[in-house]
């Protein structure tokens, strides 16, 4: 949907905002949660708009931000978040709502490193794909604990955001065992690691998590090899429209992402984003409310938030 405002600072740092989301210049979940939902606060608190025209204009501007990449529930629960405020209190207080949700972010955050980093022990070795904010959060934790282990990471093509993992692991003194996407079953079989670690894009009703592609290879190797599969994720990234039937989206990256350079012509390029990793492969979720089975998300997702988050369907 066409956005129709006249040029302000605020709606340029905005659209600026949607610009670095979509070509991941801003990256994860997390992240692309915390510069949105501020953006669009700042937005709408000045926006010399009031009533009716006020809001269609701003369900406008949710709907567009919402879509500039559709795996990102914790984004759009973020934006429902500050337009509850703004219908309960006004425009005004815009950014004190985006600055709560953001809080909200926060305090979830530091108790999944606490929850997380519990079950690492000396000598543990962890295995994980992709870059995670929470999980890289959780390994940090458990080494500030003085505790000694090993992560083995994967490169995760076709970007490569797992040599961000180890670049910061290594950064704070953790062992790294760097591998490449197709050797995870190898690698599980080798280092047999304690436990999986990862990260969500996205949760559904069902507890079925969305990650970056591979996770379900990964899910399904450590069920092979009978390895505990933890995905450490905020309730706060539960895509609510799944309770009324809707499915969660698989975001189709750019084919050059893959193949820039010499690509011979008539080759048709797959690039999914994301996969689903099926509830029968978690062993539990690691959330700001503990460590919860799959089975209790949406109930577990109510009890916390169900009234500070509304109209998600909106």
């Amino acid at each position: 949907m066409k956005i129709e405002f006249p040029e302000t600072p605020e709606f340029r740092e905005l659209q600026e905002t949607m610009k670095k989301i979509r070509n991941l210049t801003i990256q994860g979940a997390t992240n692309v949660a915390i510069y949105g939902v501020r953006a669009f606060a700042i937005h709408a608190e000045s926006v010399p708009l009031s009533d009716q025209a006020l809001f269609h204009h701003l369900e406008s501007v949710v709907d567009q931000l919402s879509n500039v990449r559709v795996t990102e529930p914790a984004l759009r629960n973020g934006l429902r978040y500050v337009m509850t405020g703004i219908r309960l209190d006004g425009k005004e207080n815009a950014i004190a709502h985006g600055k709560k949700y953001l809080d909200l972010i926060d305090a979830a955050k530091l108790k999944i490193f606490k929850t997380g980093a519990e079950r690492i022990q000396d000598g543990s070795r962890v295995f994980t794909h992709c870059h995670s904010s929470i999980t890289v959060g959780i390994f940090l934790a458990a080494a500030k604990q003085g505790k000694e282990f090993e992560v083995i990471n994967t490169e995760t093509r076709p970007l490569y955001q797992g040599r961000k993992t180890a670049r910061r692991l290594l950064k704070n003194n953790i062992r790294v065992t760097h591998i490449v996407d197709s050797a995870m079953r190898w690698a599980m079989n080798v280092f047999k690691p304690h436990m999986i670690f990862m990260g969500a894009d996205a949760i559904t009703v069902e507890g079925v998590a969305l990650n970056k592609i591979g996770s379900r290879l990964c899910a399904l190797a450590s069920e092979e090899e009978h390895i505990p599969l933890y995905i450490c994720t905020p309730l706060l990234k539960y895509d609510q429209a799944t309770s009324i039937g809707r499915l969660s989206e698989i975001e189709m990256r750019d084919p050059f992402e893959i193949w820039a350079e010499d690509l011979p012509p008539g080759i048709r390029i797959m690039n999914p984003s994301f996969e689903t990793i099926d509830r029968d492969n978690i062993s539990a979720y690691i959330t700001e409310a503990g460590l919860i089975p799959p089975q209790t998300i949406h109930v577990t997702f109510q009890r916390l938030y169900g009234s500070k988050i509304r109209d998600h369907h909106g």
